[in-house]
């Protein structure tokens, strides 16, 4: 009884997020990807308003396409990425995501944070910055603060 309630709260929640698919916080390689995708009904879609949350959400979401081997998830998400990105050898194998601070000013947010990447089977970590910016389709984070984490998934 409470998973036959809990369904539409989360149907509800998940239909609230920005993006062209109403999953937009759903990784491509997600287990529950394909169902979601199945039950998704298209309709009006309110415009969500710059937040935190969804800015962190959206540097998460960065690292989940690459995690999942899906660059074009992570390009939805990224402002003037470099012509090379995507195309690296090296892979995101896991990795863990700590925003430390955040910062909202207008449409743009700062986000300090602490990311463990498994790259190539070795460990690296990271603390850098991210700077987001709200446009018509939601968060974007800049490339080029992504670049500064000396990352090959991130070629300048």
């Amino acid at each position: 009884m409470k998973y036959a309630l809990s369904l539409p709260l989360f149907l509800g929640l998940a239909l609230a997020q920005p993006g062209t698919s109403p999953f937009v916080d759903v990784p491509p390689c997600h287990w529950a990807r394909p169902a979601l995708e199945a039950i998704a009904r298209p309709g009006p879609q309110a415009r969500p308003q710059p937040s935190l949350l969804l800015a962190e959400n959206a540097l998460l979401q960065v690292f989940e396409g690459l995690r999942c081997n899906d660059p074009a998830w992570s390009m939805r998400f990224l402002l003037n990425p470099a012509p090379g990105f995507g195309q690296s050898q090296s892979g995101l194998r896991g990795f863990e995501l700590r925003v430390l601070q955040s910062t909202l000013v207008g449409s743009q947010a700062t986000l300090r944070f602490s990311l463990t990447a498994v790259v190539e089977g070795a460990t690296l970590r990271r603390n850098s910055t991210a700077r987001l910016v709200f446009g018509p389709e939601g968060w974007k984070v800049d490339y080029a603060s992504l670049a500064a984490l000396e990352l090959p998934l991130f070629p300048r």
